[in-house]
Protein backbone atom coordinates (compact mmCIF):
# COMPACT_ATOMS: atom_id res chain seq x y z
CA UNK A 1 0.00 0.00 0.00
CA UNK A 2 0.98 3.84 -0.43
CA UNK A 3 0.13 6.53 0.76
CA UNK A 4 0.51 9.15 -2.45
CA UNK A 5 -2.91 9.53 -2.91
CA UNK A 6 -4.09 12.29 -5.05
CA UNK A 7 -6.76 14.71 -4.10
CA UNK A 8 -10.09 13.57 -3.25
CA UNK A 9 -11.66 16.13 -5.09
CA UNK A 10 -9.80 15.72 -8.12
CA UNK A 11 -10.92 11.49 -7.46
CA UNK A 12 -14.34 13.21 -7.02
CA UNK A 13 -14.60 14.93 -10.26
CA UNK A 14 -13.00 12.26 -12.41
CA UNK A 15 -15.85 10.22 -10.69
CA UNK A 16 -18.55 12.45 -11.52
CA UNK A 17 -17.92 12.85 -15.26
CA UNK A 18 -20.01 9.36 -15.91
CA UNK A 19 -23.51 10.43 -14.05
CA UNK A 20 -23.22 13.66 -15.11
CA UNK A 21 -22.72 13.11 -19.00
CA UNK A 22 -24.91 10.26 -18.55
CA UNK A 23 -28.17 12.42 -16.77
CA UNK A 24 -27.17 15.63 -18.56
CA UNK A 25 -28.97 14.80 -21.77
CA UNK A 26 -32.43 14.46 -20.22
CA UNK A 27 -34.28 18.08 -20.48
CA UNK A 28 -32.72 17.64 -24.10
CA UNK A 29 -34.55 14.59 -25.21
CA UNK A 30 -37.78 15.93 -26.96
CA UNK A 31 -35.75 18.96 -28.59
CA UNK A 32 -34.22 15.96 -29.72
CA UNK A 33 -36.81 14.34 -30.93
CA UNK A 34 -37.76 17.11 -32.91
CA UNK A 35 -34.10 17.84 -34.35
CA UNK A 36 -33.86 14.61 -35.74
CA UNK A 37 -37.47 13.80 -36.54
CA UNK A 38 -37.22 10.60 -34.80
CA UNK A 39 -39.66 8.56 -32.02
CA UNK A 40 -38.74 8.71 -28.46
CA UNK A 41 -38.28 5.16 -28.68
CA UNK A 42 -35.41 5.89 -30.51
CA UNK A 43 -34.22 8.83 -28.97
CA UNK A 44 -34.06 7.06 -25.57
CA UNK A 45 -30.60 5.29 -27.09
CA UNK A 46 -29.11 8.13 -26.36
CA UNK A 47 -29.24 7.58 -23.18
CA UNK A 48 -28.98 3.61 -22.67
CA UNK A 49 -25.96 3.54 -25.54
CA UNK A 50 -24.20 5.65 -23.24
CA UNK A 51 -25.19 3.00 -20.18
CA UNK A 52 -23.65 0.15 -22.71
CA UNK A 53 -20.35 1.70 -23.63
CA UNK A 54 -20.14 2.68 -19.49
CA UNK A 55 -21.33 -1.31 -18.79
CA UNK A 56 -18.85 -3.02 -20.99
CA UNK A 57 -15.82 -1.08 -20.46
CA UNK A 58 -15.99 -1.16 -16.66
CA UNK A 59 -14.78 -4.53 -16.12
CA UNK A 60 -12.55 -3.80 -19.06
CA UNK A 61 -10.30 -0.80 -17.61
CA UNK A 62 -10.35 -2.46 -14.37
CA UNK A 63 -8.88 -5.72 -15.75
CA UNK A 64 -6.33 -3.33 -17.67
CA UNK A 65 -5.53 -1.19 -14.65
CA UNK A 66 -4.39 -3.97 -12.72
CA UNK A 67 -1.81 -4.44 -15.59
CA UNK A 68 -0.47 -1.39 -16.48
CA UNK A 69 -1.51 0.66 -13.74
CA UNK A 70 -3.89 3.63 -12.96
CA UNK A 71 -2.42 6.19 -14.74
CA UNK A 72 -2.78 5.55 -18.24
CA UNK A 73 -5.50 3.54 -18.46
CA UNK A 74 -7.40 7.12 -16.46
CA UNK A 75 -5.80 9.62 -19.07
CA UNK A 76 -6.70 7.53 -22.32
CA UNK A 77 -10.30 7.16 -21.57
CA UNK A 78 -10.54 11.10 -20.44
CA UNK A 79 -8.92 11.40 -24.11
CA UNK A 80 -11.66 9.48 -25.62
CA UNK A 81 -14.09 10.82 -23.72
CA UNK A 82 -13.45 14.24 -24.92
CA UNK A 83 -13.36 13.00 -28.48
CA UNK A 84 -16.47 11.51 -28.13
CA UNK A 85 -17.72 14.37 -27.28
CA UNK A 86 -16.75 16.55 -30.08
CA UNK A 87 -18.21 13.85 -32.31
CA UNK A 88 -21.65 14.12 -30.31
CA UNK A 89 -21.54 18.01 -30.67
CA UNK A 90 -20.61 17.98 -34.32
CA UNK A 91 -23.40 15.20 -35.32
CA UNK A 92 -25.84 15.39 -37.73
CA UNK A 93 -27.99 11.90 -37.76
CA UNK A 94 -28.85 10.20 -34.64
CA UNK A 95 -27.00 7.29 -35.80
CA UNK A 96 -23.89 9.47 -35.08
CA UNK A 97 -24.87 10.54 -32.05
CA UNK A 98 -25.82 7.26 -30.63
CA UNK A 99 -22.36 5.79 -31.95
CA UNK A 100 -20.93 8.80 -30.10
CA UNK A 101 -22.36 8.50 -27.06
CA UNK A 102 -21.38 4.96 -26.72
CA UNK A 103 -17.92 6.24 -26.97
CA UNK A 104 -18.50 8.83 -24.43
CA UNK A 105 -20.11 6.08 -21.85
CA UNK A 106 -16.78 4.03 -22.39
CA UNK A 107 -14.32 6.59 -22.69
CA UNK A 108 -16.21 7.94 -18.66
CA UNK A 109 -16.22 5.02 -17.50
CA UNK A 110 -12.49 5.20 -16.24
CA UNK A 111 -13.51 7.74 -13.56
CA UNK A 112 -15.66 5.59 -11.56
CA UNK A 113 -13.38 2.45 -11.84
CA UNK A 114 -9.98 3.93 -11.16
CA UNK A 115 -10.96 6.47 -8.57
CA UNK A 116 -12.34 3.62 -6.43
CA UNK A 117 -9.23 1.88 -7.31
CA UNK A 118 -7.24 4.46 -6.52
CA UNK A 119 -8.21 4.97 -2.88
CA UNK A 120 -8.41 0.88 -2.16
CA UNK A 121 -4.47 1.07 -3.75
CA UNK A 122 -3.58 3.91 -0.91
CA UNK A 123 -5.56 2.75 2.29
CA UNK A 124 -6.30 -0.29 4.24
CA UNK A 125 -9.76 -1.64 4.36
CA UNK A 126 -10.97 0.37 7.68
CA UNK A 127 -9.36 3.53 6.56
CA UNK A 128 -11.40 3.36 2.91
CA UNK A 129 -14.73 4.19 3.49
CA UNK A 130 -13.73 7.77 4.66
CA UNK A 131 -12.50 9.35 1.55
CA UNK A 132 -14.77 7.52 -0.49
CA UNK A 133 -17.10 8.76 1.03
CA UNK A 134 -16.32 11.80 -0.49
CA UNK A 135 -15.46 10.97 -3.48
CA UNK A 136 -19.30 9.00 -3.87
CA UNK A 137 -20.64 12.13 -2.26
CA UNK A 138 -19.22 14.42 -5.64
CA UNK A 139 -20.63 11.32 -7.92
CA UNK A 140 -23.86 11.32 -6.43
CA UNK A 141 -24.60 14.83 -7.02
CA UNK A 142 -23.26 14.64 -10.39
CA UNK A 143 -26.43 12.90 -11.85
CA UNK A 144 -28.71 14.96 -9.92
CA UNK A 145 -26.99 18.29 -10.83
CA UNK A 146 -26.75 17.48 -14.24
CA UNK A 147 -30.45 17.95 -15.08
CA UNK A 148 -30.65 21.18 -14.32
CA UNK A 149 -27.15 22.23 -15.67
CA UNK A 150 -28.54 20.64 -19.03
CA UNK A 151 -31.34 23.30 -18.74
CA UNK A 152 -28.90 26.19 -18.22
CA UNK A 153 -27.24 24.86 -20.97
CA UNK A 154 -30.33 24.88 -23.36
CA UNK A 155 -31.10 28.33 -22.59
CA UNK A 156 -28.04 29.51 -22.88
CA UNK A 157 -27.07 27.67 -26.42
CA UNK A 158 -30.31 27.49 -28.09
CA UNK A 159 -30.11 24.22 -29.00
CA UNK A 160 -29.70 20.65 -27.57
CA UNK A 161 -26.01 19.55 -29.32
CA UNK A 162 -24.69 22.57 -27.26
CA UNK A 163 -24.64 20.32 -24.11
CA UNK A 164 -21.47 18.95 -25.59
CA UNK A 165 -19.87 21.82 -24.91
CA UNK A 166 -20.18 21.66 -21.41
CA UNK A 167 -18.83 17.81 -21.58
CA UNK A 168 -16.12 19.23 -23.53
CA UNK A 169 -15.48 21.36 -20.95
CA UNK A 170 -15.74 19.21 -18.58
CA UNK A 171 -13.36 17.06 -20.05
CA UNK A 172 -10.60 19.10 -20.46
CA UNK A 173 -11.17 20.29 -16.94
CA UNK A 174 -10.13 17.08 -15.60
CA UNK A 175 -7.44 15.57 -17.70
CA UNK A 176 -5.19 18.51 -17.02
CA UNK A 177 -4.90 17.73 -13.38
CA UNK A 178 -4.97 14.10 -14.02
CA UNK A 179 -1.84 14.76 -16.21
CA UNK A 180 -0.11 17.20 -14.08
CA UNK A 181 -1.24 16.00 -10.47
CA UNK A 182 -2.44 11.95 -10.54
CA UNK A 183 0.35 9.66 -9.33
CA UNK A 184 0.68 5.86 -10.21
CA UNK A 185 -0.38 3.91 -7.08
CA UNK A 186 -0.83 0.54 -8.26
CA UNK A 187 1.27 -1.65 -5.80
CA UNK A 188 4.21 -3.55 -7.68
CA UNK A 189 4.33 -5.84 -5.55
CA UNK A 190 0.97 -7.10 -6.20
CA UNK A 191 1.14 -7.30 -10.05
CA UNK A 192 1.05 -10.83 -10.79
CA UNK A 193 3.62 -11.59 -13.06
CA UNK A 194 2.30 -12.41 -17.07
CA UNK A 195 1.32 -15.94 -15.54
CA UNK A 196 -0.98 -14.82 -13.56
CA UNK A 197 -4.88 -15.76 -14.26
CA UNK A 198 -7.31 -14.34 -17.13
CA UNK A 199 -9.47 -12.13 -16.76
CA UNK A 200 -12.54 -13.93 -16.49
CA UNK A 201 -10.84 -16.46 -13.73
CA UNK A 202 -10.49 -13.47 -11.65
CA UNK A 203 -14.01 -12.56 -12.18
CA UNK A 204 -15.20 -15.84 -11.14
CA UNK A 205 -13.49 -15.61 -8.14
CA UNK A 206 -15.29 -11.87 -7.24
CA UNK A 207 -18.50 -13.66 -8.82
CA UNK A 208 -18.14 -16.39 -5.81
CA UNK A 209 -18.00 -14.59 -2.98
CA UNK A 210 -20.80 -13.35 -1.03
CA UNK A 211 -19.64 -10.30 -0.30
CA UNK A 212 -18.98 -8.97 -3.60
CA UNK A 213 -22.04 -9.71 -5.28
CA UNK A 214 -24.16 -8.31 -1.65
CA UNK A 215 -22.06 -5.47 -2.13
CA UNK A 216 -22.74 -4.94 -5.64
CA UNK A 217 -26.46 -5.60 -5.82
CA UNK A 218 -26.28 -3.04 -2.85
CA UNK A 219 -25.17 -0.46 -4.83
CA UNK A 220 -27.36 -1.37 -7.77
CA UNK A 221 -30.46 -1.71 -6.33
CA UNK A 222 -29.69 1.37 -4.74
CA UNK A 223 -29.44 3.45 -7.64
CA UNK A 224 -32.22 1.32 -9.07
CA UNK A 225 -34.57 3.23 -6.81
CA UNK A 226 -32.62 6.97 -7.79
CA UNK A 227 -33.43 6.07 -11.70
CA UNK A 228 -36.58 5.23 -11.38
CA UNK A 229 -38.03 8.39 -10.09
CA UNK A 230 -35.22 10.27 -11.85
CA UNK A 231 -37.10 8.61 -15.06
CA UNK A 232 -40.23 10.37 -14.53
CA UNK A 233 -39.49 12.88 -11.32
CA UNK A 234 -39.67 16.11 -14.42
CA UNK A 235 -42.98 15.00 -15.39
CA UNK A 236 -44.51 13.97 -12.12
CA UNK A 237 -43.29 17.38 -10.93
CA UNK A 238 -45.00 19.49 -13.31
CA UNK A 239 -48.13 17.33 -13.87
CA UNK A 240 -48.85 15.95 -10.32
CA UNK A 241 -47.11 18.42 -8.33
CA UNK A 242 -47.89 21.41 -10.12
CA UNK A 243 -44.00 22.35 -9.83
CA UNK A 244 -42.03 23.80 -12.95
CA UNK A 245 -39.14 23.17 -13.98
CA UNK A 246 -37.18 25.43 -11.87
CA UNK A 247 -39.21 24.51 -8.80
CA UNK A 248 -38.38 21.04 -9.52
CA UNK A 249 -34.51 22.29 -10.11
CA UNK A 250 -34.61 24.07 -6.62
CA UNK A 251 -35.86 20.39 -5.16
CA UNK A 252 -33.43 18.55 -6.93
CA UNK A 253 -30.44 20.51 -5.68
CA UNK A 254 -31.98 20.68 -1.82
CA UNK A 255 -31.67 16.58 -2.15
CA UNK A 256 -28.77 16.51 -3.71
CA UNK A 257 -27.33 18.72 -0.56
CA UNK A 258 -28.89 16.23 1.43
CA UNK A 259 -27.33 13.34 -0.03
CA UNK A 260 -23.54 15.14 -0.18
CA UNK A 261 -24.08 16.04 3.86
CA UNK A 262 -25.25 12.14 4.81
CA UNK A 263 -22.31 10.70 2.72
CA UNK A 264 -20.11 12.72 4.47
CA UNK A 265 -21.78 11.68 7.97
CA UNK A 266 -21.63 8.09 6.56
CA UNK A 267 -17.64 8.52 6.15
CA UNK A 268 -17.36 10.18 9.41
CA UNK A 269 -19.43 7.31 11.15
CA UNK A 270 -17.93 4.35 9.67
CA UNK A 271 -14.70 4.98 11.21
CA UNK A 272 -16.26 4.79 15.26
CA UNK A 273 -18.97 2.45 14.63
CA UNK A 274 -17.59 0.22 11.11
CA UNK A 275 -18.63 -0.13 7.88
CA UNK A 276 -21.26 -2.43 7.64
CA UNK A 277 -22.94 -1.00 11.17
CA UNK A 278 -23.36 2.38 8.38
CA UNK A 279 -24.84 0.38 5.77
CA UNK A 280 -27.15 -1.33 8.24
CA UNK A 281 -28.75 1.81 9.27
CA UNK A 282 -28.59 3.14 5.66
CA UNK A 283 -30.49 0.35 4.24
CA UNK A 284 -33.33 0.60 7.20
CA UNK A 285 -33.86 3.84 6.23
CA UNK A 286 -34.19 2.91 3.08
CA UNK A 287 -36.40 0.26 3.47
CA UNK A 288 -38.62 3.20 5.29
CA UNK A 289 -38.64 5.41 2.80
CA UNK A 290 -39.77 2.63 0.44
CA UNK A 291 -42.37 1.36 2.30
CA UNK A 292 -43.55 5.05 2.76
CA UNK A 293 -43.57 6.00 -0.69
CA UNK A 294 -46.05 3.21 -1.75
CA UNK A 295 -48.62 3.41 1.51
CA UNK A 296 -48.77 7.34 1.01
CA UNK A 297 -49.26 7.41 -2.54
CA UNK A 298 -51.81 4.88 -1.71
CA UNK A 299 -53.50 6.59 0.53
CA UNK A 300 -53.21 9.83 -0.19
CA UNK A 301 -52.80 10.05 -3.64
CA UNK A 302 -49.36 11.74 -5.57
CA UNK A 303 -48.55 15.54 -3.60
CA UNK A 304 -46.01 17.21 -1.84
CA UNK A 305 -46.51 15.11 1.09
CA UNK A 306 -46.35 11.64 -0.40
CA UNK A 307 -43.48 12.63 -2.44
CA UNK A 308 -40.84 14.43 -0.84
CA UNK A 309 -41.07 12.80 2.88
CA UNK A 310 -39.83 9.41 1.23
CA UNK A 311 -37.60 11.35 -1.03
CA UNK A 312 -35.72 12.61 1.86
CA UNK A 313 -35.66 10.04 3.82
CA UNK A 314 -34.17 7.67 0.32
CA UNK A 315 -31.78 10.59 -0.15
CA UNK A 316 -30.31 10.76 3.02
CA UNK A 317 -29.48 6.96 3.37
CA UNK A 318 -28.21 6.40 -0.34
CA UNK A 319 -25.69 8.85 1.10
CA UNK A 320 -25.03 6.25 3.87
CA UNK A 321 -25.28 3.39 1.65
CA UNK A 322 -23.57 4.02 -1.43
CA UNK A 323 -20.26 4.99 -0.25
CA UNK A 324 -20.13 2.09 1.87
CA UNK A 325 -20.75 -0.49 -0.41
CA UNK A 326 -18.80 0.69 -3.29
CA UNK A 327 -16.15 0.01 -0.63
CA UNK A 328 -17.21 -3.54 0.56
CA UNK A 329 -16.90 -4.60 -3.06
CA UNK A 330 -13.65 -3.90 -3.50
CA UNK A 331 -11.77 -4.46 -0.09
CA UNK A 332 -11.48 -8.32 0.09
CA UNK A 333 -9.01 -8.38 -3.01
CA UNK A 334 -6.35 -5.41 -2.96
CA UNK A 335 -4.28 -7.24 -5.64
CA UNK A 336 -7.18 -7.24 -8.36
CA UNK A 337 -8.92 -3.58 -7.05
CA UNK A 338 -9.59 -2.67 -10.46
CA UNK A 339 -10.84 -5.48 -11.57
CA UNK A 340 -13.33 -5.68 -8.67
CA UNK A 341 -14.22 -2.03 -8.73
CA UNK A 342 -15.01 -2.36 -12.89
CA UNK A 343 -17.33 -5.50 -12.56
CA UNK A 344 -19.21 -4.29 -9.54
CA UNK A 345 -19.41 -0.90 -11.58
CA UNK A 346 -20.82 -2.49 -14.37
CA UNK A 347 -22.95 -4.91 -12.40
CA UNK A 348 -24.81 -2.21 -10.19
CA UNK A 349 -25.09 0.23 -13.03
CA UNK A 350 -26.52 -2.60 -15.38
CA UNK A 351 -28.96 -3.24 -12.44
CA UNK A 352 -29.75 0.48 -11.87
CA UNK A 353 -30.27 1.23 -15.86
CA UNK A 354 -32.75 -1.56 -15.48
CA UNK A 355 -34.96 0.26 -13.32
CA UNK A 356 -34.59 3.28 -15.30
CA UNK A 357 -36.26 1.08 -18.15
CA UNK A 358 -38.79 -0.31 -16.28
CA UNK A 359 -39.75 2.90 -14.84
CA UNK A 360 -40.20 4.32 -18.26
CA UNK A 361 -42.16 1.44 -19.60
CA UNK A 362 -44.91 1.49 -16.96
CA UNK A 363 -45.63 4.50 -16.21
CA UNK A 364 -48.76 6.38 -18.00
CA UNK A 365 -49.46 9.24 -15.92
CA UNK A 366 -49.98 6.96 -12.78
CA UNK A 367 -47.49 7.32 -10.24
CA UNK A 368 -48.21 4.60 -8.22
CA UNK A 369 -46.43 2.03 -9.99
CA UNK A 370 -43.46 3.92 -9.97
CA UNK A 371 -43.84 4.10 -6.27
CA UNK A 372 -44.21 0.26 -6.40
CA UNK A 373 -40.92 -0.13 -8.63
CA UNK A 374 -39.35 1.33 -6.01
CA UNK A 375 -40.18 -0.31 -2.72
CA UNK A 376 -39.15 -3.12 -4.54
CA UNK A 377 -36.02 -1.94 -5.04
CA UNK A 378 -35.77 -1.08 -1.39
CA UNK A 379 -36.65 -4.73 -0.24
CA UNK A 380 -33.91 -6.35 -2.60
CA UNK A 381 -31.45 -3.95 -1.45
CA UNK A 382 -32.25 -4.80 2.06
CA UNK A 383 -31.98 -8.77 0.49
CA UNK A 384 -28.62 -8.09 -0.58
CA UNK A 385 -27.56 -6.59 2.78
CA UNK A 386 -28.67 -9.82 4.12
CA UNK A 387 -26.14 -11.48 1.82
CA UNK A 388 -23.02 -9.26 2.72
CA UNK A 389 -23.98 -10.73 6.17
CA UNK A 390 -23.59 -13.95 5.48
CA UNK A 391 -20.98 -13.84 3.75
CA UNK A 392 -18.90 -11.87 6.42
CA UNK A 393 -20.02 -14.36 8.75
CA UNK A 394 -18.95 -17.60 6.45
CA UNK A 395 -15.27 -15.39 6.39
CA UNK A 396 -15.08 -14.87 9.93
CA UNK A 397 -15.86 -18.72 11.02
Amino acid sequence: MQTNRPSTLLLGFASGMSPFAMALVVPTLELFSQQYDAPYSKIQFIISAYLFGLALAQPIVGFLSDRVGRRPVMIYGIILFLIASFICLKAETLTTLILARFMQGMGASVGTVMSRAIIRDTTTDNDSAKPLSRVVAIMGMAPMIAPVVGVLALEFFGDPSGIFIVTLVLGILIIFPVIFLLPETLDKNLQKSRTEPLWHQKYAVLLKSKVFIGSTMVYGFTTGSFFALLAVASTVFSNDLGIDARGFGITWSCMTLLYAISSYLGGNLSTRIGLMKVMKRGVIINLVAGFSIYLLVSFLGTNLISILIPLTLMFFAHGFIVSMSLTKAVSNRPEIAGSSSGLSSSMGLVTGGLFSILSGAIYAGEFLPIASLVTLSTVLCGLSYLLIASGEKENNS
